[in-house]
């Protein structure tokens, strides 16, 4: 497909419209042949602090290192543990005294016989010396054939269960710990990694750092990334803020993070938790597998987003950034028990994305990036598969990485905020935070958060929204009696109900704008079919249903000609003009066509140009 079909899709399906597409049409299902439910992995050890001691073979690619684990036993009795560690050649298993443990490793699992069994919450240290060549998890960059000037660089890539490749683990998000990382490498490169900065010492043509995380964290989000970086240093509230820059790339690398300290200062005020860890690094890297993550305090990001003043004018690296900052509260500081619930660190990042572009851009750029993450959901539920947000079916767990898990997830955020009202949300959010913060979360406890925060019961909202599937497909009439002066509104549900997808109980905003002013009204949606009347004292001259873009659905309303014409020309809401531009589109009348060249050439917001443009 291309973009212009691509752009075209997306407009018609925010019309409920797309090309073949039907309400009642079956969906495609999520889970593929093979797909097994998983549930979080049993914890026989709460596991108290990793330390790795590591030596980079660059020439061979390879890694040599030391990985002491600290744990005590949840139980008493405990003869012996199990690590993650695929891949990895085993050289040795010793005690805290250096004595030899027997040990097995077979399928990715390195068991090991702990000698006299375990008592319940006495620390146990091991050492496993190991030494791999990964194929993943670790990665490492250097010139070739084809990329003679590629640079070297060794950096790594955790989540979702990849930390098992370079160091020996337990590698699921439900257990938190601390960490160190001592890393030795060439004189001239510099490393980043998680927390602290303990010390760096030379010895001839090699370095060794030694960092440290002394805040608990789950095995994925251990980073490392080692090359020949210049380093920029800022400050946000005594917290250093450090960007990375490949070398004669400082300013590019300042022009991709430079909002770094006023999103910091956004999101600690919202979330009313400080920023929570030691100091927030960001670095690019070549050949990165993803656009960014949220090791943490060391974000790790494609060296694509780097670009010159000229392509700035065009381009920005906010949003991303905005994302993988947030996770250091969403992701990080609370991380999801397990991946069915990866919502919670997704949906969240992706959410306050959009509200720092509202309070840095303006509310057009806010309400215009909710249409678009709301297209980019419809997409994937019209031509893939729809499924419910959370869900413990798959084969990997970065299947569940999608539109539903991001998009969606931020939308869910956006639609509690209209149940709520925008007091109670952030009372909700923030007590949320506040409750789990350092612990692994599951839906169930936002849920209860809010319960708590609010008062409110918000069973029926996660029901339809969370654990099932789909969205409303809403059909909407307008007309008006001019003998009672009485608007008329007939809302249907289109979408076919089945196991999956509920009929929607939701609140909408209608809006009736006149010459006399606007009259705005919220209504509850909860049948299939539904009429409402409006009693006015004149004719309206526009109607909005869902103005500003609330609610999650496609939405066919049919209106007059006129009405249209009004609102491309007055409306103050974009999503309402870019809707006008669509349905005139549709009438293909000359009139209309010239409205819409008005609109291209004319609107003050750049997103109703471009919608205009395909319309």
């Amino acid at each position: 497909m291309d973009d212009r079909d691509e752009l075209r899709e997306l407009m018609e399906l925010s019309c409920g419209r797309a090309y073949g597409y039907s309400a009642a049409q079956e969906k495609k299902p999520f889970a593929l042949p093979g797909d097994e439910p998983h549930w979080p992995r049993d914890r026989v050890c709460d596991v108290k602090h990793v330390k790795l001691e590591l030596t980079l073979d660059l020439e061979n690619k390879a890694l040599r290192g030391t990985a002491t684990h600290t744990f005590a036993p949840i139980n008493d009795d405990l003869t012996s543990v199990e690590f993650d560690a695929a891949e990895l050649k085993i050289d040795s298993v010793t005690s805290q005294d250096g004595a030899l443990l027997e040990h097995s490793y077979e399928d990715g699992t390195l068991r090991v016989t702990l000698g006299p069994p375990g008592r319940a919450g006495k620390d146990v240290t091991i050492q496993v010396q190991y030494h791999c060549t990964p194929r993943r998890g670790l990665y490492f960059n250097s010139p070739d054939t084809g990329y003679p000037n590629k640079p070297r660089q060794v950096w790594t890539q955790g989540e979702d269960e990849d930390s098992r490749y370079w160091f020996p683990c337990y590698d699921f998000p439900n257990e938190r710990f601390t960490s160190e990382i001592i890393v030795t490498v060439p004189r001239e490169w510099t490393t980043i990694s998680n927390g602290k900065l303990v010390s760096v010492h030379e010895n001839g043509p090699v370095k060794t750092y030694h960092w440290s995380q002394d805040k608990p964290h789950t095995s994925y989000l251990m980073s490392l990334v080692a090359g020949e970086y210049t380093e920029i240093r800022e400050e946000w509230n005594g917290v250093p803020i450090l960007y990375y820059s490949p070398q004669g790339r400082e300013e590019d690398t300042r022009r991709v993070f430079g909002k770094t300290p006023r999103m910091m200062q956004f999101f600690a005020e919202s979330i009313g938790t400080p920023y929570p860890w030691d100091k927030y690094s960001q670095v690019t890297v070549g050949d990165f597998i993803f656009g960014g993550m949220e090791n943490t305090s060391a974000t790790t990001m494609t060296e694509n987003l780097l670009h010159d003043e000229r392509a700035h004018l065009d381009y920005s690296a906010d949003s991303i950034v905005a994302h993988e900052l947030a996770h250091q509260w969403w992701g990080d500081l609370l991380t999801c028990r397990d991946w069915s619930h990866g919502w919670l660190n997704e949906g969240f990042a992706t959410y306050f994305d959009l509200l720092f572009k509202e309070f840095d851009l303006g509310v057009d750029e806010f309400r215009y990036g909710v249409y678009l993450d709301a297209n980019s959901y419809l997409r994937e539920d019209f031509g893939q598969y729809r499924r419910p947000i959370v869900s413990n079916v798959y084969n990997r767990p970065v299947d569940l990485f999608d539109r539903h898990l991001y998009e969606k997830g931020a939308l869910v955020l956006h639609m509690l905020r209209l149940v709520l009202g925008d007091a109670l949300f952030w009372k909700a959010i923030r007590h949320y935070c506040s409750k789990f913060q350092g612990r692994s979360v599951t839906t169930e406890d936002f849920q209860r958060a809010i319960e708590e925060a609010t008062g409110k019961n918000v069973d029926w909202f996660f029901h339809q929204w969370v654990y099932k599937g789909g969205h409303p497909d809403f059909k909407v009439a307008y007309k008006w009696e001019e003998d009672s002066k009485t608007a008329q509104l007939t809302v249907s549900q289109m979408q076919a109900v089945d196991e999956l997808t509920p009929l929607f109980r939701m609140p909408v905003q209608v809006a009736f704008v006149s010459s006399g002013g606007r009259q705005t009204v919220r209504i509850d949606v909860s049948q299939k079919d539904q009429t409402f009347f409006f009693p006015m004292k004149e004719k309206p001259l526009m109607v909005q249903f869902d103005p500003g873009y609330w609610c999650l659905k496609t939405l066919d309303f049919t209106r007059p000609k006129e009405m249209l014409l009004y609102q491309i020309k007055n409306d103050d809401d974009v999503i309402g003009r870019i809707q006008a531009a669509q349905d005139l589109a549709k009438l293909a009348a000359p009139e209309c066509i010239g409205v819409l060249k008005d609109v291209l050439l004319n609107d003050v917001f750049w997103g109703v140009q471009a919608r205009a443009a395909w319309a």
